[in-house]
């Protein structure tokens, strides 16, 4: 009886030791909770590889794509400036360009209508000077064209026509003319020979203005007349008539016109 106990306990006790195993297996049931935390670990990590991947794509696309063209200069702003052959002034009024004209007169046949005539066909008019600089460097220009004809002194054809009260008894320096271009001003521009302008009645219907240029070397020759020396320097004004036929009779003209924007 005691044996058959002993047996019957013996058997208990194993199976106890089995039950506790099975609990075990719950246990490795457990084990699966672990592994489910670990799957969640395993889907962040690929929910955060998959935004780690998008927005490093998106950012290579932003990164690695066409660059904008940088901007193109400026253009330079056009400029006003004057045609081949003609001398380029600046004014307050702008840019302001004079041709020296030739027209090969040495006979004096050629009036102050005709230089007119022969700035139009350029475009242009009669001119003034607005200062000193321009009235030399014309004046000068022309010295060099006329020394290289073989001549001393000529005349050069302005755009200036006296006042109507003013064209016999001057009106005193700087009030018996007005320049008549459409862009000189003032009196800047003017420097009478000794006794200009003159009390002289000369042919036509208005008086104007004609430019000196003299050599210093000049003498006078058989169509001059000798106190042009003592009247005039190379560059000065004369009070003179409109008409032809003009002594000086070596004869030029001086045009005028705007600038042109390039």
């Amino acid at each position: 009886m005691r044996l058959w106990v002993l047996i019957s306990l013996f058997f208990s006790s194993t199976l106890a030791i089995i039950v506790g195993g099975g609990g075990g297996g719950r246990g490795g049931g457990g084990f699966h909770g672990s592994s489910s935390s670990s799957e969640s670990w395993s889907s962040e990590e690929h929910g955060h590889g998959h935004g780690h991947g998008h927005g490093h794509g998106h950012g290579n696309g932003h990164g690695h794509g066409p660059r904008p063209r940088p901007p193109r200069p400026p253009r330079p702003t056009p400029r006003n400036e004057c045609d081949d052959g003609w001398m380029r002034f600046e004014r307050p009024t702008g840019i302001w360009c004079i041709y020296l004209g030739n027209p090969g007169v040495t006979n004096g046949a050629f009036s102050h209508q005709d230089a007119q005539t022969a700035c139009v066909a350029l475009g242009a008019t009669l001119t003034g000077y607005q200062n000193e600089n321009e009235r030399m460097a014309v004046a000068n220009e022309a010295l060099k064209k006329t020394t290289d004809m073989g001549r001393l002194v000529a005349g050069i054809w302005l755009g200036a026509v006296a006042y109507p009260n003013c064209r016999v008894t001057s009106c005193g320096p700087y009030n018996t003319f007005q320049w008549t271009d459409g862009d000189t001003t003032g009196i800047g521009g003017i420097k009478w020979g000794i006794g200009e302008p003159d009390n002289v009645n000369w042919p036509g219907t208005s008086s104007c203005i004609q430019q000196f240029v003299m050599s210093p070397n000049f003498v006078a020759g058989p169509d001059d007349y000798y106190v042009w020396k003592t009247a005039f320097a190379n560059g000065d004004l004369d009070k003179y008539q409109c008409t032809s036929l003009a002594h000086p009779r070596t004869r030029f003209y001086a045009c005028g016109k705007r600038g042109v924007s390039r």
